[in-house]
C-alpha cells in the first residue's frame, strides 16, 4: 500500500444489506423513512438498528443505545456497510463505549460527516481501514444532484481509485500556499476535530493530508478552533492542507453592529485567518474543495493516499 494508506473495506454490491443507524443525533418518522427509500435509490436493503427511532433529548438514544448500535452492526455478518443516518451532536460521547477491537476484525464501507466525524478520525486511527466522509440518508438521496450521487456511488461500489476530482463548474480551488504534498486523507468537520484534541481519539497528522470543513461557525469561532491544533502540533505534523467549505461561516455586512468585536465590519474574514494561522506553516493548502455541509459535495475516503498539487490546483487520489 503507497504511503501507509489504509485497507479498502470491501465495496457494496446492489442487493446488499446495510444497516443504518443514528449516532447523533435524532430525526422525525418521515426523514426516517425517506431515509429508508434512499437506500433502497441505491439498489440496498437497509436495517433500521433501534437508535434511528428513539430519542433521549438532542439525542438520538442513550449513549448505551447508540454505541450498541454501531457495534452491532459491524458485528452483523449479514451487514455489508453501515450508514449513518444523519450528524449533529453526540458522538464523542460513544467513543469510549465503541468496541474498536471488534470493527477492527470487520472493516465494512461506513459513511457519514459533520458530527460522524469523530467516528471516522477514531476508526481510520484504531482500526486501520478506509471510511467515507460522505451525504447521509436522511437528506434524501432520491433529491441529490448528479455530482453528489455520482461521487458516492463512485466510492462505496468500486475499489478502483478516484483519480483526479474536481469541483463542480464555477466552484474554482483556491490557493492559500503553494506546493504539493502527497499522503493519506484525513480529517473532517473542524469542531469535532478540536473537541477531541488530547484523548485517545484525536486526528493524528503526521505526513498526511489534512482535511477540513466546518458549518455555522462565526469567524473567531474558526479561528480558535483552528488555533487549538496548531498548538496541538497539527499543522505542523501534517504533510498538507485541504480546505473543503465553511458554509454560513462568514458574517454577512447587514449583521454589522459597531462596538460588537465578534459582528461583521469588527471581524475577520475567513481568508485572513486562513492567511494568518495556516499558511505561516508553509504546507501545501487548498481551499474550496467541495465537500462538507453543501451541495454538490464529493465524498472522501478517508485513508486514501492523495496528491494534492497548489501549484495547479488540483486534487488526485491514487
Amino acid at each position: 500500500m503507497k504511503n501507509n494508506e489504509l485497507l479498502k473495506p470491501i465495496p457494496l454490491q446492489m442487493g446488499d444489506q446495510v444497516a443504518l443507524v443514528a449516532p447523533s443525533s435524532p430525526v422525525p418518522q418521515l426523514n426516517l423513512k425517506n431515509a429508508i427509500n434512499s437506500i433502497r435509490f441505491l439498489g440496498l436493503e437497509p436495517i433500521v438498528y433501534p437508535s434511528c427511532s428513539s430519542q433521549h433529548g438532542y439525542l438520538s438514544g442513550t449513549d448505551s443505545v447508540r454505541a450498541a448500535d454501531v457495534n452491532a452492526a459491524f458485528a452483523n455478518p449479514s451487514v455489508k456497510g453501515i450508514f449513518c443516518l444523519r450528524g449533529g451532536f453526540g458522538v464523542t460521547r460513544l467513543l469510549p463505549y465503541i468496541d474498536f477491537n471488534r470493527i477492527q476484525k470487520n472493516p465494512k464501507v461506513f459513511i457519514g460527516y459533520s458530527d460522524i466525524t469523530g467516528l471516522h478520525v477514531s476508526i481510520n486511527k484504531l482500526c486501520g481501514f478506509v471510511t467515507y466522509h460522505g451525504p447521509m440518508p436522511n437528506t434524501n438521496y432520491t433529491k441529490l444532484d448528479t455530482y453528489t450521487l455520482n461521487s458516492l456511488k463512485q466510492n462505496i461500489f468500486s475499489s478502483q481509485p478516484l483519480g483526479l476530482v474536481t469541483n463542480p463548474i464555477d466552484e474554482p480551488l483556491l490557493t492559500i500556499c503553494e506546493g504539493t504534498a502527497e499522503g493519506i486523507i484525513t480529517g473532517g468537520n473542524l469542531s469535532l476535530l478540536e473537541g477531541t484534541l488530547g484523548s485517545p481519539y484525536e486526528v493524528d497528522t503526521k505526513g498526511k493530508i489534512l482535511f477540513i470543513e466546518e458549518v455555522g461557525e462565526k469567524p473567531y469561532r474558526i479561528d480558535r478552533a483552528l488555533t487549538a491544533l496548531s498548538l496541538a502540533g497539527k499543522f505542523e505534523d501534517c504533510a498538507g492542507i485541504l480546505l473543503g467549505t465553511f458554509a454560513e461561516c462568514e458574517i454577512p455586512p447587514k449583521d454589522a453592529q459597531p462596538g460588537n468585536v465578534f459582528i461583521a465590519e469588527s471581524t475577520l474574514t475567513l481568508s485572513q485567518i486562513f492567511e494568518e494561522v495556516i499558511k505561516p506553516f508553509k504546507k501545501p493548502t487548498l481551499l474550496n474543495f467541495r465537500a462538507g455541509h453543501i451541495y454538490p459535495q464529493a465524498t472522501i475516503p478517508f485513508g486514501c493516499c492523495v496528491r494534492l498539487d497548489a501549484n495547479n490546483q488540483t486534487v488526485c487520489f491514487k
